[in-house]
């Protein structure tokens, strides 16, 4: 597994947001991009943020191809991106509860 925490700031007022992020929201949910497993959402006052689970890397390449860069990357009103990768422990993860519910836990 593989796994991606995405910052960023908005310059957009958050209800202007609550559509567009619904509708990218339901795409992930829908399949959009193979392999995806899941996004918390996350925010502050300063930083709107995810925190992304994939079952290969390069499904997570193909999310921030696909998805990120032209929806939300090259948007001016977002600034300030910053985008970490990681490879899941899915075994501690797993006794922490800490991986999707569709992934198996490993042995």
């Amino acid at each position: 597994m593989h796994a991606i925490f995405i910052t960023f700031r908005s310059s957009a007022n958050p209800d202007d947001l609550a559509e567009p992020f619904l509708q990218y929201a339901n795409a992930l949910r829908d399949g959009a991009i193979p392999g995806f497993c899941s996004k918390t959402w996350l925010g502050n006052d300063d930083h709107v943020a995810g925190f992304h689970m994939f079952e290969t890397v390069e499904a997570a390449e193909r999310f921030l191809a696909e998805m990120f860069t032209p929806n939300i990357a090259t948007n001016p009103a977002f600034t300030d991106i910053r985008i970490e990768r990681f490879a899941v422990d899915e075994h501690m993860s797993a006794i922490t509860n800490g991986l999707p519910a569709s992934v198996a836990v490993p042995a």
